[in-house]
This record gives structure tokens, sequence and C-alpha cells, in this order.
């Protein structure tokens, strides 16, 4: 029987010590970012100034890689907005032009507004370009005050906060478990009530936008493209090892512009909430039936940000975030014997 309990207390030790490695590696992978970053803004500090001119300032819509997409999946992509800053200078006797205006990284539908009122058409600026390769140069050299120093408490942030939580967690659970009908199930309990709290937190936030998304202005927009995109998806690992194969799926996609301030922005977020997908392309072609290709709309657009879009302010698939929480909690409850 002892030998049994320093078995589980060894297990539970590595199960812990594992849950901290993973966070020591997330956080090595921030701070590796960080100090490349900050070397880059070290470097543009002693970059020479020159004078120079906004040439044009406005917004431009790109097609980037959907957030989550990489070795699983392929071919997933949205719409968003970036601000596009031309300017010229001259440097060694030379006139040159720019379209890379901050060491800053901008991946859309940021500040969007703001940078185009910091740089408008024509204004006289102060251009910051490299001596040695006089080709490259920058409007804006630093990062947001504070923005490397946040970035570094991040990573320490996640490494001591991961090892108190996963110890002191675990001493809560021993601390609880003999009061339980069924305490040798408290781990998998435990994981469940988690997960339903998380998802229960995932469907406040989604219904809070959605309520402050119908309180925001309202602009004319216009269906710019309206149908299926596909792309393929993969799934997990076999039996035997190695990834399945791929396969092709479908998701509704609309995509709509419109104007904010003589500012031209373009979105495909239809509603919050995920995007269906599924290889039956009949399943998610209701949407792209709704909204047609030129067809106007109105586009509910967050003010401070008018980059962030919205055509219908409700969530989509709430009900099953509320049904999954509800099968987490429950799940949890029955496997400790509470129900």
């Amino acid at each position: 029987m002892h030998a049994q309990a320093c078995v589980a207390e060894g297990a539970d030790l590595e199960l812990k010590l594992l849950l901290v490695g993973f966070a020591c590696v997330v956080a090595g992978m921030l701070t590796v970012a960080t100090l490349l970053k900050w070397r880059e803004v070290r470097a543009v500090s002693r970059w020479l100034p020159a004078p120079g001119k906004i040439l044009s300032s406005r917004a431009e819509a790109r097609e980037v890689t959907s957030p989550g997409s990489g070795s699983q999946r392929r071919g997933s992509t949205e719409t968003r907005s970036f601000p596009v800053i031309t300017f010229e200078y001259k440097a060694g006797g030379k006139m040159f032009r720019s379209s890379r205006y901050s060491v800053q990284e901008n991946v859309g539908n940021f500040a969007v507004a703001e940078t185009l009122a910091r740089f408008p058409k024509g204004a006289d600026v102060t251009v910051f370009y490299d001596p040695s390769d006089p080709a490259k140069a920058v409007i804006e050299r630093t990062m947001p005050d504070g923005a490397l120093k946040f970035m570094i408490q991040l990573s320490a942030g996640l490494v001591i906060g991961a090892t108190v939580l996963v110890f002191s967690v675990g001493g809560v659970l021993e601390a609880i478990g003999p009061h339980l009908p069924k305490p040798q199930n408290l781990g998998a309990g435990a994981l469940l009530l988690v997960m339903g709290l998380f998802t229960l937190r995932m469907g406040f936030a989604q219904k809070s936008l959605a309520e402050q998304a119908a309180r925001w202005p309202v602009a004319t927009g216009h269906i710019d493209a309206s149908g299926l995109q596909k792309f393929q998806i993969r799934d997990s690992f076999e039996g035997g090892g190695g990834y399945r194969p791929w396969r092709t799926v479908f998701k509704s996609r609309v995509v709509y512009s419109y104007s904010v301030a003589g500012q031209r922005y373009a979105a495909d977020r239809v509603a919050f909430g995920s995007n269906l997908t599924t290889s039956l392309p009949g399943l998610v072609s209701g949407q792209s039936q709704r909204y047609l290709q030129g067809d106007k709309v109105e586009v509910h657009y967050d003010p401070a940000n008018p980059a962030a879009a919205v055509l219908d302010c409700r969530v989509r698939g709430l009900w099953l975030l509320w049904v999954s929480a509800s099968v987490f909690l429950a799940g949890a409850a029955l496997l400790v014997g509470v129900f």
C-alpha cells in the first residue's frame, strides 16, 4: 500500500513538473522574441535623421493567415485592415522611398485610425535611415513605453504563476479529497471543472462583446465577396504514429468594406463566435446566401478602433458554449460523487 502511494506521489510530482516545464518553454520563447526586438530597436536608435515627407497615408485590406492556423491547417485566411504609410527622404544626395514606417509590429485591425492620424498625407516628418544602407528607414524607431518591460514581466509571471498555481492547486485537492464520496476521481473532476469554468467565462465574454457592438455607430457598407472558403486540415495523430491525411473542409466567407472619417476599411467578421467548418459545404452556405456580393449592409464599427467591425451583433453558437459548460461542470460533479 505504501509503495502504491509513493508511485502515485511520484506520478503527481512528474505531472506538476511537466506543467511548469511547459510554462518555462512558452516563457523562453517570449523572452527570445523580446530580446530580438530589443536588439532591433537598439540598432535603429543609431540610425541617422533626415527630413522626409508623407506621400500617402491610407488603410489597406490584406489577406492574412487565420489565428490558430499552423502545421494542422493550411489555406484558412481572414481579412484585416493595415495602415500603409509611404514616405520619401533624401540621404547621401539621393532620394529614397519607403513604406516601413515603424519598428513596431502591426498584426492588422490595431490602431489603424490613430496611425493614419499621426502621419497624414503631405506632413513633414523626420526619417531615420541606416547609414550603411540608406534604403532602410523608419519614422518611428521606438517601442511603446514599457512594452519590452511588460514582455519580460509576462515571461517571468508565466513561470512563477504556473509554479504557484500547480503546487497550490495540488495542495487544495489533497485537502478536500478525503471529504468527497469519490476522491480517486478528484484529478479528472478538477480538470473538467476548469474546462467548464473556462467555457463559461468565454461565453460571457462573447455575450458582452455582442452587447457592446449593438451600441457601436453604424456605417453603410458594401459586400465585396461572398461564398465558401476551401482549406485543408488534419486532426492530431493516428494511432500508429504520424499525422492523419489532409482533408478538405469549408467555411462561409463574407468580405465587406465601409468608410469611416474618409478612410476605407475592410473586414470579414459577420458575427461573434467561432466560424463553423465542415466537409459538407451545404451546411455552411446559408450565411453567404444571406449576404450576396454587391449588397449594401449596415456595419457596426468600434468608434475607438474603426478597423474592428461586425455585421450581426450576436454570438454564433452561444448556446453550444452554455451546453458545453454545463456538461463539463456536471461531469466534474458526477466524477467526484457530488451528484
